[in-house]
Order: C-alpha cells, then structure tokens, then sequence
C-alpha cells in the first residue's frame, strides 16, 4: 500500500493533522468494538504507513536498501540515535504482537481464565513489562482465591506525542486494543471517554441490578451510546486498590472500570471490580 492509498483508505487527505489521523482511526477501532465483523487489517495497514511516513520521512518502493539507508540517516541526521530508538519501538510492537500470538497459543493448552483484564492508560509506566503482569494476575488471584487463572494485559498509552517513544508507545498500545478481547477494563479517564459512546460497554446494572446500591454514586461513571438518549451506568472509578502494589505507577491519574458487551465471564468481572470499590 502507498502513501497515497493510505490516505484514500482511511478518508483522509494528504493535509490532515496529525490529531485527525488519530481521531480516524480511532473511530474505525470504535466501529469495530461494536461490531466484531469489520477487519481493520487495511485500515491498520494504512495508519501505520502514514505514521510512519510522517514520523521517519518518506521512502520509495523502488529505492535499494543502500539508498533507504542513506536517506535515513540524511534524512535525520543528527537525529540519528532518536530515529534509532523509534524503529526499535516500532520492532518492539510487532514483536508484542506476535508474542502475544504465542502466549495466546500456549494459554489455549491451560483452563480457562475466570478474567481477562487489559490495564490501558497513562496510568502506567511505559517499561512494565510480562513480569509485571503476572505479579498483577497473581495480585488478582491472592483477591481471589477460587478463580483458577487470570490474564492481565499492561498497555501503556499517553496522548502526548513529542517524543518518539511516546509514538511507538500509542502505536502499539492502539494495535493492541483493536486485537485483544478482554473481559474487564481499567482506562485512565481520556481513553475511557473516548470509547464509552461506542457501544463497547455493558450497562452494569444489566449484570446485576444491585450495582446502584452497592456501590457509593461518586464512583458511578455514566455514558451515553451514540444514537441513544439514555445515560447508563457503564463504569465505575477506582481511586485505590492494591493491584499496583509492587509495580510502578502514576497514583494522579484517574481510572475508570467497564465490562466488554460481548464479554465471556461478565459475572467475574463484575464481581473482580465490585471486591476492587
């Protein structure tokens, strides 16, 4: 796919903002979010060309790799050791990516987990790595102690893009929301706000009819659906638990819990977040 395809394939033109790519494409993710059948394979295809064209300068499909690779380092030059760590980031995506393929192939050989929690915001610290979620799955497991096993996903994601860590950050924590199909999520409030009109989430009290009351009103986070009128509850605050005890992050930022619609252990979930207020 060329630039120009691109551009086509995600109605977008040659001049648009950075911030109207994302939006974009954002949109495609929330879209499928509700209805499973649509692919994004193109449409994350297409954005990541885009991204990297802006982010490391154009290339041509015709060019050698000696010529590409004088036009990398002309094309930074002094910015060499920076282009350097952002196609190590952009390495470091496919490679989460596809050990995700693998652990998900190995995870098939186990029972079945009672939850899978994807933590996703600037929240998190960008280095947390496998270790750390399984110290959050066996914190989960210590809360409790019938379940079996637990998934956790830790996907760092910031708006903030000056940096080109930050970029390769948004890529892959952006790739990862459109593939993984957790049961529960813990969002820091931007992304939470970005979503909660697409449809993702479930109304809790269509789970259990006693969320209201059981849980105090200043945690209730309401949202409306896009095409709807009607405000529901479909999320609740965390201000503290001790999932993080032993991992590194940023204690100011707000997070906000919602259950996947189409989630497979909606019950567990909710119960995990309830023993979590």
């Amino acid at each position: 796919m060329n630039l120009q395809e691109a551009y086509r394939c995600l109605d977008l033109s040659e001049n648009a903002t950075d911030e109207e790519i994302e939006k974009q494409y954002m949109r495609w993710i929330r879209k499928q979010k509700a209805d499973p059948s649509i692919s994004l394979d193109d449409k994350t295809e297409a954005y990541t060309r885009i991204r990297n064209h802006r982010d490391y300068g154009p290339t041509h499909e015709n060019d050698t790799m000696k010529e590409k690779v004088s036009h990398f380092f002309y094309y930074y030059k002094i910015h060499t050791v920076a282009a350097v760590i952002g196609l190590g980031v952009l390495f470091t995506v496919g490679s989460t990516i596809y050990s995700h393929y693998q652990e998900r192939k190995e995870l098939a050989t186990l029972p079945d987990a009672n939850v899978e929690i994807m933590f996703y915001g600037s929240f998190l610290h960008p280095g947390l790595n496998e270790e750390a979620e399984e110290v959050v799955e066996e914190s989960v497991l210590a809360l409790m102690p019938e379940w079996n096993r637990v998934d956790a996903t830790l996907t760092y994601h910031s708006v903030d893009t000056e940096n080109l860590l930050d970029v390769g950050a948004q890529q892959r924590s952006t790739v990862l929301l459109a593939t993984e199909r957790p049961d529960l999520y813990i969002f820091d409030e931007a992304s939470f706000q970005t979503f909660v009109g697409s449809g993702m989430f479930e109304p809790l009290d269509e789970i259990d009819d006693q969320v209201n009351e059981d849980v105090y009103a200043s945690s209730h986070v309401y949202g409306v659906e896009e095409g709807e009128v009607e405000e529901r509850l479909v999320g609740l605050k965390l201000d503290y638990h001790s999932l993080y005890d032993t991992i590194d992050i940023n204690e100011d930022v707000t997070q906000i819990a919602a259950i996947r619609k189409d989630a497979a252990n909606k019950e567990n979930a909710l119960q995990l977040l309830l023993t979590l207020q």
